[in-house]
Order: C-alpha cells, then structure tokens, then sequence
C-alpha cells in the first residue's frame, strides 16, 4: 500500500522544483538566461516522470479494488445462500451481519485500497498543480527571451555580471558550527597558545610538574606574632 513516507517525499520533491526568475535577464547575459531553461526543463521532466508513476500506481489499485469489491459481492452472496450459521439469522440484516462477520480480512483489504486510491488521487491533484506553475514558468522565460531579443534589436548588449546565488548556494555558504568555534579559537589565540610555551595564554602543564607539586613537602607554617590589644589601646 502507500506509505506516508512515499508520500511525504513526493511533496518534499516538489516543493524542490522552485525557480526563480531575474527582473533584468538580459543583464547576466545568455548564459544565465540558458542555464534556467535547462533547469526547468529538467523540473518538467522530473515532474512528468512523477505523474506517470503515480497514475500506474493508481490504475493498478483501483483495479486491484474493483477486484476485491465483486469478490467480496459474490462471496456475501454465497455465504447467504450456502452457509448455515448465516442462514441460522431470523432477518436479512442479521444474515447479512453474519456474512461479514466471516469477511473481515476481505473487508480490510477493500479499506486499505480506497485509502491508497485517495491518496494516489489527492497526490495527482498536486502533482498537475505543480505541473501547471512550471509550464507559467516556462512560459514567462520564453517571454523574457522575447524582451531580450527586442532590447538587442534597440541596440543594447548582452551584460556579463554574474547571476545571483540561489537559495542552495547561499545556504552551503553558511558557516557550521565547528567552523564558527574555529574562528573563535583563532580569534582569542588558544590555537597558538597550545602550540607556543611562550604565549601569554599558554596553560598547558607537564604532568611532571604537577606530580611534583602534589608530593613537596609544604613545611611548617611560621606563625604570626599575637597582637596585644593592651598596646593599641595604650597608643591611643
């Protein structure tokens, strides 16, 4: 049957096939220009590719439910009419109860197909909505070629300044977490103070030393002469 998670990355696929369209294309120059229609080229194909899929699915459930529907039809009907404890009911409806009571794993698999027919067609419905917006898409990119052509027919020329980053791009550019704590690592200097013994930030101890320090004897304390009040008072 279908899985929510099949479904779940249909729609993360779609919304994937995002494209952004530059207000002045003839600024960037052909390329640009090229390099987006081959991109949403590759998005319809994608997307065709998905619909296609999702309609053999389909197709084949909804054979798969007709199937089960008229089984499940004939065997009530059977039962009814061959079984004696169905018979055993003193109405139509209890006999009928008694049927399918004997056809519950019948009836579940019927259940799980109209659950997998819905889906598929609630799928289709988003996937020709998609397909739509893509072919507005292509269409608006075929009218800016248009507007470029006629801009060069006025005697202005193709720009050479580079395309904006999208989104993706942008996004890889971010710095991780690690990376931020390297930087601050360089930036108080605790990288050079690990290295150099020198380095006023330097805190790194020899084991040697601080078993040494742990075993001296620290000796007797010398103790302080006792103050005499008597004095201080005498003072003043």
């Amino acid at each position: 049957m279908v899985e929510q998670k099949y479904i779940d990355d249909i729609f993360a696929s779609l919304t994937g096939m995002d494209l952004q369209l530059d207000p002045n294309p003839i600024e960037f120059g052909p390329q640009a220009l090229n390099e987006k229609t081959a991109i949403l080229r590759g998005f319809l194909s994608s997307t065709e590719k998905i619909f296609m899929e999702i309609s053999h699915k389909l197709a084949k459930f909804k054979r798969d439910l007709l199937v089960s529907e008229n089984e499940y039809k004939i065997s009530i009907t059977r039962l009814i009419a061959e079984d004696p404890h169905v018979r055993s009911g003193r109405s139509q409806a209890e006999r009928e109860a008694f049927a399918q009571s004997r056809l519950s794993e019948l009836t579940n698999k019927i259940d799980d197909l109209k659950l997998a027919v819905n889906d598929l067609d609630e799928l289709l419905k988003v996937i020709k909505a998609k397909r739509t917006d893509l072919k507005d898409l292509q269409g608006r990119l075929r009218d800016q070629l248009k507007l470029c052509q006629e801009q060069i027919a006025l005697g202005q020329k193709w720009g050479s300044s580079a395309p904006p980053p999208t989104l993706a791009e942008v996004i890889s550019t971010v710095p991780t977490v690690d990376d931020l704590d390297a930087i601050f690592a360089e930036a108080l200097g605790e990288n050079q103070s690990k290295k150099d013994p020198s380095h006023p930030f330097h805190t790194q101890t020899k084991e040697d030393d601080i078993n040494g320090f742990l075993s001296a004897d620290l000796g007797d304390a010398e103790a302080e002469d006792e103050i005499d009040l008597s004095d201080i008072l005498n003072d003043i």
